[in-house]
């Protein structure tokens, strides 16, 4: 049986090489559907196939515009979960180059992997990263999701103020 940290590298070595060659079929065959992805300003639950590509178009064609030639992305650690055998938790350093040097600097991130029939997918991903230079996540789903959780946050309060009335 390979090492959580084999199957980890696996991961990001497979998703990594998609977004260098746009190969949209071997990144989603390794991030499972729905997915909740993160960085320091915004979130987004990824909740189809079509969101994913959305989102992976718009960053990868940020990338190339500023002259991707290496994504480039280091396990630094990962370890299965005790109670729950089937996931994976973990840490990897992403470095982001140009011919000319680094796209943005470079950053870490925690990532969950799960076994899906029998395939290790990421369910969730937190980037600790600002948003500045490259947006990691597609700004019109953000924005969406975060109306409509801020709508049901208000409505939610409303019920239970007319409850406690």
């Amino acid at each position: 049986m390979a090492s959580a940290p084999e199957i980890y590298k696996a991961n990001l070595d497979a998703v990594s090489a998609g977004i260098l060659t746009g190969d949209f079929r071997l990144i989603v065959q390794h991030i499972g559907i729905p997915i909740l992805m993160a960085t320091g300003s915004r979130e987004v639950v990824v909740s189809s196939v079509e969101e994913m590509e959305i989102l992976i178009t718009e960053y990868r064609q940020q990338l190339i515009e500023k002259g991707l030639v290496e994504y480039r992305r280091t396990c630094l650690w990962a370890e299965f979960q005790k109670p729950l055998p089937d996931m994976i938790m973990g840490e990897h350093r992403t470095e982001i180059r140009s011919a000319t040097g680094l796209i943005v600097p470079p950053y870490h991130c925690r990532l969950a992997l799960m076994r899906i029939d029998g395939q290790w997918k990421a369910i969730w991903e937190h980037a600790h990263i600002v948003e500045d230079d490259v947006e990691f996540l597609a700004t019109d789903i953000a924005k969406a999701q975060a109306r409509a959780h801020a709508a049901l946050t208000e409505r939610l309060r409303a019920q239970q103020s007319n409850s406690e009335s």
